[in-house]
């Protein structure tokens, strides 16, 4: 037994020096490279590029990067043209810097660049979506902000409907990163009683002798839904809140789905609701309640 041990962690050992000796010929092989194409060796410069694969998203992306401008170096504008479509879809925030490149260069990888960007924003979006309606919170948190991250890129920022995909975008990250959180937190175990004192009671239709708050303000979001067929319908949900001893609205949750789109934007309209607070027994206290909302196709609520 103690040799099969021995040779184990031989073999582990092994490997595992194999692995940093690859990672460290990958690493002198991309300097090689990059001196090369500063010396203007582009050929030479492809040939040792081809040969490298990086398990890192930024040396995988300057691996391309320096391909895309050997390829540019030598006139072969259609390979370099794909290669720049490949580098962008892989890696959209990446963008060679002045120093690397010549004005002209950098014009070329710009046009390009802009004129994937919607789509590629887009795609992730929808990625993003699919995963918080899969239920997994913790990974669409983190496809949201890579969304947002992307939405902050002046090629896209100002382009008619990114606003309003950046605002679903915040909502459903908002949110995702909400369900994250109470996912994470574990449960007070039986018989044990929580450190921290017991919240104010939250009354509810259900409950005699409390008079229900009333609406002062509750303005809403305006409708407006990228699929025009969205628009031509009419759209019911509930919005659950909870309204407090002042009359604000300290939660806010989907009760029932008014559209996908307009729900994350609604939700952070309802957080600025006010009322006036629910009273029992002549003193104001918390309250739960569901808030009907209709959308017309008109664009009204």
């Amino acid at each position: 037994m103690m040799l099969r041990r021995t040779g184990f962690c031989l073999a582990l050992a092994i490997v595992s020096g194999l692995a940093a000796e690859a990672g460290t010929l990958g690493q002198d092989t991309l300097a090689r490279a990059r001196n090369l194409y500063v010396a203007a060796a582009y050929d030479e410069a492809l040939v040792l590029l081809g040969s490298l694969r990086s398990a890192s998203t930024d040396e995988a992306a300057e691996i391309a990067g320096y391909r895309m401008l050997c390829l540019l170096a030598l006139g072969r504008s259609e390979e370099a043209r794909q290669a720049i479509e490949e580098l962008v879809k892989a890696h959209p925030m990446y963008r060679p810097s002045e120093a690397m490149v010549s004005p002209r260069t950098r014009a070329v990888f710009d046009e390009i660049r802009n004129g994937l960007l919607p789509g590629i924003v887009q795609k992730s979006y929808d990625r993003a979506k699919a995963s918080f309606d899969h239920n997994e919170p913790q990974l669409a948190a983190t496809e949201f902000e890579r969304v947002l991250a992307l939405l902050d890129d002046p090629a896209v920022s100002e382009l008619p409907g990114m606003a309003d995909l950046r605002r679903l975008a915040a909502g459903f990250r908002d949110l995702s990163a909400a369900a994250a959180a109470a996912a994470a937190i574990p449960p007070v175990p039986a018989g044990l009683d929580p450190v921290a004192p017991l919240p104010p009671p939250i009354y509810s239709a259900e409950y005699a002798n409390v008079v229900p708050p009333v609406a002062v303000s509750r303005p809403m979001p305006p409708w407006r839904p990228r699929n025009v067929t969205d628009g031509r319908r009419e759209h019911h949900g509930v919005i659950a809140v909870v309204v407090d001893e002042k009359g604000d609205v300290i939660s806010a949750a989907v009760s029932k789905s008014v559209h996908s789109e307009y729900d994350p934007v609604l939700l952070e309209k309802a957080r600025t609701w006010k009322f006036r607070p629910a009273t029992k027994d002549g003193l104001p206290v918390r309250y739960r309640t569901g808030v009907e909302v209709l959308l017309r196709p008109s664009g009204g609520t």
